[in-house]
């Protein structure tokens, strides 16, 4: 392999393994963006959790300690059932809700920012219709 090629491969491998560890989006409190064509959002606290606009979103992951008291500011990442990555997140907020696609399980993985050693997961599902909510119990947290 030439110099050129070289360098081609070598900026390849290091696109890669950058590409591996990228960092998590992060959606801000009350807001919405789409992650690899997968609407997210981030909300939970105040009035304005209570706007329709979450009611679109099938699946709503809470994060919250032992005493059901919400926590907010954490890293979830949903995977398909092969193990791959669809989204990592992160939210100021102590719900994520997601338009994932109906009939197909996922994994959900959830950590506090900033990160601890406690990682809660959980396998997902999107209803047909309505929303389903999922519950994230740190222990320590509280």
């Amino acid at each position: 392999m030439g110099r050129v090629g070289g360098w081609l491969a070598a900026a390849i491998v290091l696109g890669a393994a950058g590409a591996a560890s990228a960092e998590p989006q992060r959606v801000r409190l009350d807001d919405e963006t789409v992650v690899n064509g997968i609407g997210v959002g981030c909300t939970g606290i105040g009035e304005t959790k209570n706007q329709p606009r979450w009611q679109a979103y099938p699946v709503r992951l809470e994060f919250a300690d032992q005493k059901s008291n919400y926590l907010a500011g954490e890293e979830v990442t949903v995977s398909n059932a092969k193990g791959e990555a669809l989204l990592d997140v992160t939210c100021e907020g102590p719900w994520v809700v997601v338009k994932l696609p109906p009939g197909q399980s996922y994994k959900a993985e959830a950590r506090l920012v900033p990160p601890t050693d406690e990682v809660r997961s959980a396998t997902v599902k999107a209803p047909p219709k309505g929303q389903t909510r999922f519950v994230f119990t740190f222990k320590g947290a509280d």
